[in-house]
C-alpha cells in the first residue's frame, strides 16, 4: 500500500521536509552514484522501499536489493516496476538475512560501494521477554558488528550507512537501547584505523508516517475491517513521510564525514499526538471523531450504529505499555551540535563512543554468547536480560510496566 499522498495530506500544515537539501545535492548524488554499485539491506520495508525508489531514479551502475521477506521483495519489485515503466534502471533482488553466511557470500563477491542497512528491530512492542531482546539485540548491534567487520576486511573503500532513531537518545525501551548500542559500535568504529576504508554514517529521526508495523498504519487496517481505532493520547512524537524519510536517508548515506549523526530539524510545534493523527486521517475520510476512552465494550457494541451515522468509533487513553517515552528528542547530553553548514532541514551531530571498538567488542562477545545460548536465555528472565542490555549502554533507563502491546487493540 502506497501511502505517501495520504501521510502528505496530514502532515499539510508543516513544509516539505529535505527537499530542498535534497534538490541541492541532487546532482552530486548523481555524479557519485553512476559509476558505484550500491546495495540496499531491509530494502522491502517501509523506509527501505522509499529509499531505493529515490536511489534509483539516481541511476546506480548496479543496485542489490536484500530483505529478509520474499513477499516484501515481490511487491517492491512490482512497485520499483511500475514506478519505472519505460528505461527502468537495472537492479536485482535477494531474499537473505543479512547476519548470515550466505549473505557474507554475496557481500564478498558483488563487492558494492555503498551500504544502505535498513534491516532491525524497530518497534518497542518488540521486547516482550528475554528471548525477544536477544533477537533484538542480535540483530540491531550483533549483526551489525559482523557487518562493520566484514567491511573492514575489503581492501576496496565503502561507504556503510546504518539507521537507527531517534528513540536511542535516553533510551527507555530495549529496542532503542540496541539501537544506542548500534550507534556505539559505529561511533568506534569510524575513530578505529582499521576502519580507515568504511566511510560510516548514520540518521536518528522521526516516526515515518503509516510505516509497516505502526500504530498509524493500523488505523487504515482498522477501518477496512470497520473496527475502533485504539491507541495513546498522551504520547507526542514527530512525523515524517515515507517520501521525506527516503530523501534523508540517501543524503546520510552520501555524507561526507564519517562518524557522524544526520537528524531533522523539526519544531516542537510540529511535535503530534496519535489521537490527532487519528482524528486527520477520519476527517480526510468523511467521519467525525468519538472516543470510548477506555470502554472497550461500548466502542465494540455500538461501532456499526457509529460508522453508519458518520462518527468513528475509537479507544484512546494514556499509555500503559512499558518502554513508551512520553515525548521525542534527538541529541543526546554531551553530544556535539555541530555549526550549521551545507544543509537546510537537517543538523549534523557528533557523540563520541566513550569506549573504542576493541574494548566494545570484547564485551559484545559476551553479549554474543549469551544470545547464542538457549540455555542460558532459559536460565533468566527479562529483568536480568535488561539489566544485561544496560551494562552496554549507559544512557538507558528501562520503563517497565507489566503490560506489553500483544495485551492491547
Amino acid at each position: 500500500m502506497d501511502t505517501s499522498r495520504l501521510a502528505t495530506s496530514i502532515l499539510s500544515d508543516r513544509e516539505r521536509l529535505f527537499a530542498r537539501d535534497f534538490e541541492t545535492f541532487r546532482p552530486r548524488l548523481r555524479g557519485m552514484l553512476a559509476d558505484k554499485r550500491v546495495m540496499v539491506l531491509g530494502a522491502g520495508g517501509s523506509i527501505g522501499r522509499a529509499t531505493a525508489r529515490i536511489l534509483l531514479e539516481c541511476r546506480p551502475a548496479a543496485t542489490q536489493l536484500i530483505d529478509l521477506s520474499e513477499n516484501n521483495l515481490a511487491e517492491l519489485t512490482r512497485q520499483l516496476r511500475n514506478a519505472f515503466p519505460e528505461n527502468a534502471p537495472e537492479f536485482d533482488c535477494w531474499a537473505l538475512d543479512f547476519t548470515g553466511e550466505p549473505f557474507r557470500a554475496l557481500l564478498e563477491e558483488s563487492r558494492p560501494d555503498i551500504i544502505l542497512n535498513f534491516a532491525a528491530f524497530k518497534h518497542v512492542r518488540s521486547e516482550k521477554d528475554q528471548y525477544t531482546i536477544a533477537e533484538m539485540l542480535r540483530v540491531n548491534a550483533l549483526g551489525n558488528r559482523r557487518l562493520l567487520d566484514w567491511c573492514a576486511a575489503a581492501s576496496d573503500e565503502r561507504r556503510l550507512f546504518v539507521i537507527s532513531t531517534d528513540k536511542a537518545v535516553n533510551p527507555v525501551s530495549c529496542m532503542g537501547a540496541s539501537k544506542r548500542l548500534m550507534e556505539r559500535l559505529l561511533f568506534s568504529a569510524a575513530a578505529a584505523p582499521e576502519f580507515s576504508n568504511v566511510r560510516i554514517t548514520t540518521t536518528r529521526f522521526a516516526n515515518v508516517l503509516f510505516s509497516d508495523g505502526s500504530l498509524p498504519q493500523s488505523f487504515l487496517m482498522r477501518m477496512e475491517q470497520g473496527q475502533p481505532l485504539a491507541g495513546p493520547d498522551d504520547i507526542e512524537r514527530y512525523f515524517i513521510t515515507p517520501e521525506e524519510a527516503g530523501m534523508l536517508c540517501l543524503l546520510a548515506a552520501c555524507h561526507e564525514v564519517s562518524g557522524e549523526i544526520l537528524i531533522p530539524r523539526m519544531r516542537p510545534e510540529d511535535l503530534m499526538k496519535f489521537d490527532e493523527i487519528a482524528r486527520r486521517l477520519l476527517e480526510l475520510r468523511g467521519y467525525g471523531y468519538h472516543n470510548y476512552g477506555t470502554d472497550t465494550a461500548a466502542a465494540f457494541a455500538n461501532h456499526e450504529a457509529d460508522i453508519a451515522a458518520g462518527r468513528y468509533p475509537c479507544l484512546f487513553s494514556p499509555s500503559s505499555t512499558s518502554g513508551e517515552k512520553g515525548y521525542e528528542e534527538f541529541v543526546e547530553e554531551g553530544e556535539l551540535e555541530l555549526a550549521e553548514g551545507e544543509y537546510q532541514d537537517i543538523s549534523r551531530l557528533h557523540s563520541e563512543p566513550g569506549i573504542s571498538y576493541a574494548e566494545l567488542c570484547t564485551r559484545l562477545d559476551e553479549l554474543q554468547i549469551l544470545c547464542g545460548s538457549a540455555d542460558a536465555l532459559r536460565g533468566m528472565d527479562k529483568a536480568e536480560m535488561v539489566a544485561e542490555v544496560a551494562r552496554l549502554v549507559p544512557s538507558f533507563r528501562h520503563i517497565e510496566t507489566g503490560r506489553s502491546l500483544d495485551r492491547s487493540i
